[in-house]
């Protein structure tokens, strides 16, 4: 499998898990989670550091050589990944203001210093 299709297809991957995991609590009516912001919000977190560790597993698994590049590069396409697929779905399809929307910018950097993470420890 081509290695760009690769890393896009994992980053859905690190997306789609809270994304449904979300679904299961969130209230439509309401607009809002159905339980405590603060459990919605460790929801996300355990289900984003599962998902994460599914990817990670897969795309580092068998590099060998230069696994720094390969870390930040997994990085930055899952960030802008993530980003994309957030803003698309909550702002866009369901209305999300830009101000709820912005501190996912800072969220998913987690992505992007994981990667790196393990792509200079695996080195």
């Amino acid at each position: 499998m081509n290695k760009i299709l690769k890393t896009l297809l994992l980053g859905l991957v690190i997306w789609v898990i809270p994304f449904l995991a979300s679904f299961l609590v969130w209230d439509v009516k309401a607009g809002g989670p159905s339980i405590d912001v603060a459990w919605f919000y460790a929801l996300m977190g355990f289900t984003g550091a599962i998902s994460f560790s599914i990817a990670a597993y897969y795309q580092f698994k068998n590099v060998k050589k230069n696994t720094s590049y390969e870390g930040w590069t997994s990085g930055i396409i899952w960030y802008i990944e993530l980003v994309l697929l957030d803003f698309i779905f909550l702002v866009v399809l369901f209305g999300m203001t830009i101000g709820s929307y912005s501190h996912l910018l800072l969220t998913y950097l987690n992505v992007l210093i994981l990667s790196v993470a393990i792509g200079y420890l695996k080195r």
